[in-house]
């Protein structure tokens, strides 16, 4: 598993499967949300981006925090791995947003109602310290940083007002981590029972909600006023 064999779009996952439903709504919901439209388009208001870049930062690094943590557990070795490889990306993310968040003026946000909410969701989810859980509650993180470097990709950023951000997400190619976790829940969910594949459903579900309702707060903050 330390070496993916497929891409994220060869992969014949039974966990993928399975998540079918909430998937979709990850695409459909969160992934062409209106939020990113407007941000790809030029268009969004920097107040909206700054709330965003914030809310952001702030659940990366909190994901690479409690990676580093769980990593020094009595885990089996390959389960490390994954755990110490999930928090250098997701530290990685937080320190490129945090650089573009610190070009903008004016004061720092604090943390949003609804970024506390997830990482409430997270930290709940990690405090558990069943891998299943723990990797079904994050995929959906990274399966967009995933979908966002592929649409970066096509983008043309030429005075592009957020290409620091198109810059940031076609570096930051989080493909290879996130083929790791899918093949990893893949063969955790082989033997559990349908209860048990019903909760991780809506874990899956959840978490991507959470992904949506950032966005919501994102987009209706610089709306509101």
């Amino acid at each position: 598993m330390d070496k993916p064999s497929s891409k994220l779009e060869e992969l014949d996952s039974s966990f993928l499967k399975m998540v079918e439903s909430p998937l979709q709504y990850l695409h459909k919901g969160v992934l062409k949300h209106p939020f990113y439209e407007h941000l790809f388009n030029g268009d969004l208001k920097e107040k909206q981006f700054t709330y965003f870049l914030n809310q952001q930062e702030r659940v990366w690094r909190f994901l690479s925090e409690e990676m580093i943590l769980l990593s020094k557990l009595n885990y089996p070795k390959c389960i490390k791995r994954i755990l110490i490889q999930n928090a250098q990306l997701s530290l990685m993310s937080a320190g490129g947003l945090s650089i573009q968040l610190d070009k903008f003026k004016g004061t720092p946000y604090n943390l949003t109602a609804a970024c506390k909410e997830y990482i409430g969701f997270l930290k709940a989810s990690i405090e558990k310290r069943l891998f299943l859980s723990i990797l079904t509650a994050i995929l959906p993180r990274f399966w967009l940083a995933t979908q966002l470097h592929k649409r970066c990709l096509r983008l043309n950023t030429y005075n592009h007002p957020y290409k620091q951000f198109i810059k940031h997400c076609t570096s930051l190619d989080a493909e290879e981590q996130t083929v790791r976790i899918i093949q990893s829940l893949d063969q955790l969910i082989q033997t559990i029972s349908k209860t048990e594949r019903a909760e991780i459903q809506q874990l899956f579900l959840d978490a991507a909600l959470h992904e949506c309702e950032l966005l919501n707060e994102a987009y209706k903050h610089g709306n509101s006023s």
